[in-house]
């Protein structure tokens, strides 16, 4: 009965190791993506499936989340009785948190920057953000006609996200766009800073994107892994 107990063990020890593998492979497997959760869509803009697993990111921890996807009635571009909208819900979450998934981000907590929110306007916004020893700056370089959103860490420097702009004297006019870091922090576990940032380039749109460090290509401090675009009308 002893050898019998002490296989029924082992046998329950191997299945509780297969489904811990089988719960994370989808962060392994999957392309890096995007999203936002408890949020209405345009049917194009939304091409994930009910129940699908993401990572929601929320008080400096990335958690398995599935999303519930229901079609719905889009007002700005349906018809009566169409309903091509998309609705993606993950109850026990707030409007609007940040739902990552990818190959090199896995569930747990992670490091946060200070400060780990940055609200940024082209042509007037410096900043500094650190994460543990190590101190980035963010600004702007603008000429006549644009204004380019500058990351800089230890002397490399690199441009995220350019705008068109309009000068009238002294002021600089970006036709109602601005920026936004979401959060800051070490998301992939590498020491460096990643950011999750609004890289909009026009009014009419909101453009979440997701910049790992350790997917940065050499002499780069960041590489844009996911993207996601949405338009008001």
């Amino acid at each position: 009965m002893a050898g019998m107990e002490m296989n029924d063990y082992r046998l329950e020890r191997w299945l509780a190791v297969l489904l811990s593998l089988l719960f994370f492979l989808p962060f392994v497997a999957k392309a890096d993506d995007l999203l936002l959760a408890n949020v209405s869509y345009h049917g194009d803009e939304m091409p994930y499936r009910n129940g699908e697993e993401f990572l929601a990111l929320t008080g400096g921890v990335l958690a398995p989340v599935r999303i519930e996807v229901r079609s719905e009635h889009d007002p700005i571009v349906d018809n009566e009785g169409e309903v091509t909208g998309k609705h993606v819900a993950v109850p026990g979450f707030d409007d609007y948190t940040l739902l990552v998934r990818g190959k090199k981000l896995n569930p747990g907590k992670v490091t946060l920057a200070d400060p780990d929110f940055l609200e940024l306007n082209p042509g007037v916004t410096r900043a500094s953000i650190i994460l543990g020893r190590t101190t980035s700056h963010v600004y702007y370089r603008c000429n006549d006609t644009h204004c380019t959103f500058v990351l800089e860490t230890d002397g490399v420097s690199q441009d995220l996200v350019t705008v068109e702009i309009e000068r009238r004297g002294k002021e600089i006019f970006t036709g109602d766009v601005s920026h936004m870091i979401n959060v800051a922090g070490d998301f992939d576990h590498d020491g460096k800073l990643d950011l999750v940032m609004n890289a909009a380039t026009h009014w009419n749109e909101s453009r979440p994107t997701l910049f790992l460090s350790s997917s940065a290509k050499p002499g780069q401090l960041l590489r844009k892994v996911a993207e996601l675009v949405m338009t008001g009308c």
